[in-house]
């Protein structure tokens, strides 16, 4: 098992920049704005140039004047599990000053008693403020570094002595291989049981979650294994439109960031509100995943909500729920959808399940030959449809040439010969043939001699 290295700090002490340059991806949103960072994010680093790998816990800033303000008081406690969770804790201050604030860190700490900790004193960007910083240090810590996040000073002397640490401690694991986990991740319009629905999976509180929208803002990573099948549940905020965003505001990196959320997953599950249904801006979100050709699972959430309705005929009403559905993305006949209750815990690990199957759908091969003898059979029951009376489009062979998402190219003399509908056929035989559910698939004609730059 991965060692754990958690790091702590009290608002707008640059923590998320060193962070990002720590790892070299921008995994924390950046911004000057206290509770930026709301939820533990995990990240598997592999330390290259020290040749080891442990888990990097991003926290949330603690702030201890809110006592009222529920989230702050439940980043506090989510801190204080992650640093009794940890190997080591990475302690964040300001070069120049110790705050209150600081103060009650470090009573945290103290209270822990056993975690050993390191602190790193940051803004440090030329040699005097270095200096002054060494008055600040003296708290038990076991090493004090001061850094520059904006200047990406001191760092890696940082991350050696981490290495150092961990390999005393007989935690030195390395990871050898590309991260082959199935990515899993769940978007939606904010409020509508995203994280919910993974706290449940994964059996505890791992992504906080509130009665409000927008609670969520970064994307959430959590290791994951069910029946021998390891995954990565991707947890992302709930994506609004841009116009109530504001290009300027917070929320917009957490637009941005749900899209590379869909960008790095292999499969992508869509939470809609079943009691709302289905809007725009679920459309939208779907446009998104289809632009990036993934695996795609419509989770219609809240169905407890749906059945309680007065008038509701509970044993017709998920196929009639269905034939609505079909009604708003009729140009996706063959997407996995799965009906959840995320309060009342059921039907959660169908998801799991319909993802599992849609990986492996992705994965999957058709030979050549075999692909060969079904076009054969697709072009004898309905030949090519040509653009105008006079275009007679041929087909010679295809094959599929790759996986995830699978691809077909298929040999013809013209492509711009065919009609679009056409294409639409074909994909629909392929999926009657071979399955392929949840996936899409891509078909692409390209021609011969004359033609043979031509690709449709």
């Amino acid at each position: 098992m991965l060692a754990r290295v958690t790091i702590i700090w009290r608002p707008n002490v640059g923590k998320s920049s060193i962070f990002n340059i720590f790892t070299g991806h921008k995994i924390a949103i950046v911004a000057d704005e206290a509770g930026t960072t709301r939820d533990i994010t995990d990240f598997e680093y592999t330390d290259k140039d020290n040749d080891l790998s442990y888990i990097l816990a991003d926290s949330g800033g603690l702030d201890f004047s809110s006592e009222d303000d529920e989230v702050a008081v439940d980043i506090i406690e989510r801190t204080k599990r992650a640093i009794s969770e940890s190997d080591l804790v990475v302690w964040i201050i300001e070069y120049d000053r110790f705050t209150a604030l600081d103060e009650s860190i470090y009573k945290i700490l103290k209270k822990e008693g056993t975690k050993d900790f390191i602190v790193l004193a940051n803004k440090a960007d030329n040699e005097n403020k270095t200096m002054e910083a060494y008055s600040l240090a003296g708290r038990g810590e076991l090493e004090f570094f001061p850094v520059s996040s904006s200047h990406s000073l001191g760092v890696s002397g940082v991350k050696k002595y981490i290495a150092g640490y961990l390999r005393e401690k007989g935690l030195n694991f390395k990871i050898e291989e590309e991260d082959d986990t199935l990515k899993l991740a769940f978007v939606g319009r904010p409020n509508v049981g995203k994280s919910s629905i993974v706290n449940t999976l994964v059996g505890n509180d791992r992504v906080m979650v509130k009665d409000m929208p927008g609670t969520t803002r970064d994307a959430i990573d959590t290791k994951f294994t069910y029946n021998d099948t390891d995954f990565t549940l991707i947890d992302t905020a709930g994506i609004r439109r841009l116009s109530r965003v504001g290009t300027k505001n917070i929320e917009n990196w957490s637009v941005m960031r749900s899209d590379r959320a869909i960008k790095r997953a292999d499969v992508v599950a869509v939470i809609i509100d079943g009691f709302e249904g289905i809007v725009q801006q679920d459309l939208s979100i779907i446009g998104k995943i289809l632009e990036e050709k993934k695996g795609l699972i419509i989770v219609v959430n809240k169905w407890d909500l749906v059945l309680d309705k007065p008038g509701v005929d509970k044993t017709t009403m998920m196929q009639r729920y269905i034939t609505y559905l079909q009604d708003k993305i009729e140009f996706l006949p063959w997407v996995a959808t799965v009906f959840t209750s995320a309060v009342e815990k059921k039907r959660l690990t169908e998801v799991i399940e319909r993802a599992t199957d849609i990986y492996t759908e992705r994965q999957k091969r058709v030979k050549t030959g075999i692909f060969n003898e079904f076009l054969q059979q697709a072009i004898y029951k309905h030949s090519p449809t040509g653009n105008k009376k006079s275009h007679s489009p041929k087909i010679y062979y295809g094959s599929q040439v790759d996986t995830a998402p699978p691809k077909f190219i298929i040999s013809v003399n013209n492509p711009n010969q065919f009609h679009f509908s056409y294409k639409r056929y074909l994909e629909n035989k392929i999926r009657d043939n071979f399955w392929f559910n949840g996936t899409p698939i891509l078909i692409e004609f390209r021609g011969r001699g004359k033609y043979k730059d031509v690709v449709k």
